[in-house]
């Protein structure tokens, strides 16, 4: 018997379908993922399920939980099954959990026992939660700990349909690991799981069946290792074909050109709280090089340290000279939220002419969006108007204009989906051959260092000391981040 089944679901606002006559079903102790670009209606699937399109959207269907047939338009009804038989792990957990309440009483909230707050405490640290952050509130948490105490609240659901949308967005690979664990333990436990995911290691690694969204509908479906080996569509074939695991690896070259950033013993952390030391590297302007390493170790201390937005603790750096402070820029990990929210992305690029150098910068934008395929109807929109990938090319063109010698990429792709990530991550790759660019990538993604980074360096730390630099580039198998 199928546990959740979805038919002809549609989703329309102002006479159009943002999702088109979806059907889909999902068994107890069964995993579908759905994948599709961001923008063809994944999410929108997990909230009608939920009960959650807002009102003067049209919603048709129907949706069968458990065997309990309801109209898809019936919110309340569907509502009514939360927590006994609908549970929704969300994309943006911080706007999910309670503010107030604390970490640990948020999954005790779904416990039945004796002892809730122990039990909570137990799947806290199994999902990697340290004991002194059980006890913090939402704000006090990052992206990434947010995610783990979702990951623990549906641990210990009583719900026996699970919707996740991207549960391990912005996770290193050890955390994807447990958590992408903790899924496959809810299914032999019987639970039914609908997977809302770009992330196709952790499908390969866990779907039952898949299916691919596009354009407002299902294009191709059916078992995943079958799909997934040999996909029918055009669309299926360059989804999984962008995946980075799918590229051939970057043969190591050694380096002739300048450098850009020296750092000798270098020594940093938060405060006086020593992350990482003796840090002794350098960048080559042309070369990309690729951070590794787990959450919470320093690689993003250490960017902001280069950058000069964090005082070093000890040793010493050299950067490049140049007029003003463009000498080194930074690409962020959510491109969305570099533009103002709140007026156009073409309004926020005005601001560079206050800079040294600005009005010539603005000049060059139009050819650099040109490069970037970008249209000029981009500029018109604010930052919630346009896609993570549109958002992130054009944080490329505007960091090009300004003529750094270095860039410093932090997760730049974490939140695009696959076919995205390529493009954004070919352009990289292209500003660093043709510009002679110096990138430090910062990354949790093993297979895409080794296809698009000329060296590897991981930070890893052993015991209770500081973190060090392993320089990995010629390792035959990838290391552990």
């Amino acid at each position: 018997m199928k546990s959740l089944v979805v038919e002809n679901l549609t989703i329309a606002t102002e006479g159009r379908a943002i999702v088109d006559n979806v059907t889909l079903s999902v068994s107890s102790g069964e995993i579908l993922a759905i994948l599709g670009e961001t923008g063809s209606g994944k999410s929108l699937v997990a909230s009608a399920i939920m009960g959650l399109i807002p009102r003067g959207v049209s919603v048709s269907g129907r949706i069968v939980v458990n065997g309990r047939s309801l109209d898809a338009a019936d919110r309340d009804g569907l509502r009514s099954l939360w927590s006994k038989d609908l549970f929704l792990l969300p994309q943006e957990p911080l706007n999910a959990l309670a503010p107030l309440l604390r970490a640990d009483a948020q999954v005790a909230e779904q416990i039945r026992g004796r002892r809730p707050r122990a039990e909570a405490c137990a799947a806290l640290s199994a999902m990697q939660v340290d004991p002194h952050h059980h006890r913090k509130r939402p704000f006090e948490l990052s992206g990434g700990m947010a995610q783990r105490v979702m990951a623990a609240i549906a641990s210990v659901t009583r719900a026996g349909i699970i919707l996740a949308d991207e549960p391990t967005k912005g996770l290193d690979v050890d955390r994807r690991h447990v958590v992408a664990g903790v899924f496959d333990t809810l299914r032999t436990s019987g639970r039914a799981i609908l997977l809302i995911t770009h992330d196709i290691a952790l499908v390969r690694a866990l779907a039952d069946q898949v299916a691919f969204l596009d354009e407002r509908r299902i294009v191709e479906n059916g078992p995943a290792a079958r799909v997934l080996a040999s996909p029918s569509t055009d669309y299926a074939r360059r989804y999984v074909a962008s995946d980075p695991s799918c590229w051939p690896a970057r043969p190591y070259r050694r380096s002739y050109t300048g450098k850009t950033v020296e750092a000798e013993r270098l020594r940093i952390g938060i405060d006086d709280t020593v992350l990482a030391d003796e840090l002794t590297f350098h960048c080559h302007a042309g070369h990309i090089t690729a951070l590794l390493g787990r959450s919470g170790i320093g690689k993003t201390t250490l960017g902001r340290t280069l950058l000069g937005l964090t005082r070093p603790l000890g040793g010493t750096i050299r950067r490049p000279q140049a007029e003003g402070r463009s000498a080194l820029q930074k690409l962020h990990q959510d491109p969305t939220r570099v533009f103002s929210p709140w007026q156009a992305v073409g309004r926020s690029l005005e601001d560079m002419r206050y800079l040294a150098g600005g009005e010539g910068a603005l000049r060059q934008m139009p050819a650099l969006m040109q490069r970037f395929g970008l249209r000029d109807d981009v500029l018109g929109r604010r930052p919630h108007q346009i896609s993570g990938g549109e958002a992130q090319r054009l944080a490329l063109a505007r960091i090009l204009a300004l003529k750094p010698r270095m860039l410093i990429a932090d997760e730049p792709t974490s939140r695009l989906d696959p076919p995205v990530q390529e493009q954004v991550i070919r352009h990289l790759r292209a500003i660093a051959d043709i510009d002679e660019l110096a990138v430090l990538l910062i990354t949790h993604d093993l297979d895409l260092a080794h296809a698009i980074a000329d060296r590897r360096m991981l930070l890893e730390a052993q015991d209770t000391g500081p973190a060090r630099l392993r320089d990995v580039t010629r390792s035959p198998q990838a290391p552990t981040a």
